[in-house]
């Protein structure tokens, strides 16, 4: 198995910021910040810092991937009660600005973008840096600060475009528009400088960002702004180098094929981690503790039983699927010696998907890296982009790769939105719980999003006002300019 990047305790908590408003931009350390960058191993830590806020529950550790539940593929489930309350809330769409979901969120990509900002601007000015390697720590912490904003823009609209540290408090939010442009600025100048491929020498860890995913990421942006042309281009790129589809689904998500040839940019995790188990900077994956059904033991803590998949879902699959099997618990499914109790879960079904990650100290410490860009999402990309630019012929052999693996036939002779229905429903079979449906449902647009929340009895969902959640009261409290989002 390739090395996989670690990130230093050290340097997260040097370079980690605080959460309680957007504007903690100035790192909360004890090291002075003006004389720390003396080396290029300062330069480095840094840069790891900024990976690092990817790994909380803010975002891939759990709020990214429990946004299935909200869109539909599933309930929370969990031991009831108050137990998250915060997520049903949301899948209700009963909600409100203090709603502890959207705060998580919200507060989820601001130290990332701080981070990355003090990156760029510090390490931007070192003279005592060898220049390739200068060019390609920009560049890193320019991806990551494109992917932040590109969630925090999806989540919650226009966001503060804030490039550099600053003690303003009172910063308004730019346009939509604006944002992107920001965003889209950033990825270009990054796969510029980002290697295809790292060569496993000093500060080459597998796990940094690469010129594929700048390029994967910037294809899913083009799709998002519906620039579909640059889209293709993008998307075509990254079929030029070296990836590829796993030929076994699953190796997607087992630790022992962690940054594999289907990999373009995962979530780096590790397991014996140092922090507290439910601490928001542990390194260690949650999900598979989780997601495992309740009291299975599957993982040393039994599992949580989050994720009841529902009927429906189920239900939207084509026979013969072989994705189905590996990605939802059914009556007389196995593993290992535990054999699934549909009375476990209040739809009789449960996540299976993340199973395999339990190599695990204390069960909230798996090893198992979250996807965030694979080989498959380029392909189904790349078909998208062709299919709404009209040449959906062109777009047949690349979604029919990812059914291939699927077990199941080719498809051929659609009209356009035959295939623009089949390309959605492809992905959220592709990436169920991996944090994709949500918004996949608001790339459709507003009206298709409210016929299949209605559709689900999510009646609830209202088109002007959810395919945004609302800005935290408390930040709105605190920030006199900030602008609250429609009909919250």
């Amino acid at each position: 198995m390739r090395k996989s990047l670690r990130i230093p305790v050290l340097a997260a908590l040097v370079f980690t910021l605080g959460c309680e408003g957007i504007l903690d931009t100035v790192p909360s350390n004890s090291i002075n910040s003006e004389n720390f960058f003396s080396s290029p191993e300062d330069a480095v830590a840094a840069l790891n810092g900024a990976y690092q806020p990817l790994q909380w529950p803010n975002l891939y550790n759990l709020r990214i991937w429990a946004l299935d539940m909200v869109a539909g593929n599933a309930e929370v489930g969990a031991g009831g009660g108050d137990d998250g309350l915060e997520t049903k809330q949301l899948a209700s769409f009963l909600i409100q600005p203090d709603n502890p979901g959207v705060e998580d969120m919200w507060r989820g990509i601001w130290p990332g973008i701080a981070n990355s900002n003090f990156v760029i601007n510090r390490v931007s000015g070192m003279n005592n840096l060898d220049s390739q390697l200068k060019s390609r720590i920009i560049a890193e912490a320019r991806f990551l600060r494109a992917l932040y904003y590109f969630n925090g823009v999806r989540l919650f609209g226009g966001l503060p475009v804030i490039l550099s540290s600053s003690d303003d408090q009172m910063v308004k939010r730019e346009s939509v528009a604006k944002t992107y442009e920001q965003i889209i600025a950033d990825l270009l100048a990054a796969e510029k400088d980002l290697p295809a491929t790292y060569n496993g020498s000093q500060f080459n860890e597998v796990g940094r960002a690469t010129k594929g995913a700048a390029l994967g990421l910037l294809a899913k942006v083009y799709l998002t702004t519906g620039e579909y042309e640059l889209a293709e281009a993008a998307a075509r790129q990254v079929t030029t180098l070296n990836y590829d589809l796993h030929t076994v689904f699953t190796r997607n998500f087992d630790p022992f094929f962690n940054n594999g040839i289907e990999s373009v940019f995962e979530v780096q995790y590790s397991s014996g981690s140092a922090f507290n188990q439910f601490e928001k900077k542990h390194q260690g994956s949650w999900v598979t503790e989780f997601t495992n059904p309740r009291g299975s033991g599957l993982s040393p803590w039994g599992g949580f039983g989050w994720g009841h998949v529902t009927q429906e879902f189920v239900n939207s699959w084509e026979p013969g699927d072989r994705r189905l099997n590996h990605t939802v618990w059914q009556s007389g499914d196995s593993y290992g010696a535990y054999t699934y109790n549909p009375g476990f879960s209040s739809t009789g079904y449960n996540i299976k998907k993340w199973v395999r990650g339990s190599s695990s100290v204390t069960g909230m410490d798996s090893n198992l890296n979250f996807p965030v860009l694979r080989y498959a999402d380029v392909l189904l990309m790349l078909a998208e982009a062709l299919n709404e630019q009209g040449k959906t012929v062109e777009a047949e052999p690349h979604i029919n790769q990812v059914r291939s693996r699927a077990g199941l036939p080719a498809l051929s002779g659609l009209t356009q939105v035959q295939m623009r229905e089949r390309i959605l429903q492809e992905r959220r079979a592709e990436f169920a719980f991996e944090g994709q449906w949500w918004f996949d449902l608001m790339r459709a647009g507003p009206d298709y999003a409210e016929s299949y929340f209605h559709g689900l009895g999510k009646d609830n969902f209202d088109k002007t006002k959810h395919i945004l959640f609302p800005i935290p009261r408390t930040d709105m409290d605190l920030n006199r300019n900030m602008v609250q989002n429609p009909n919250y």
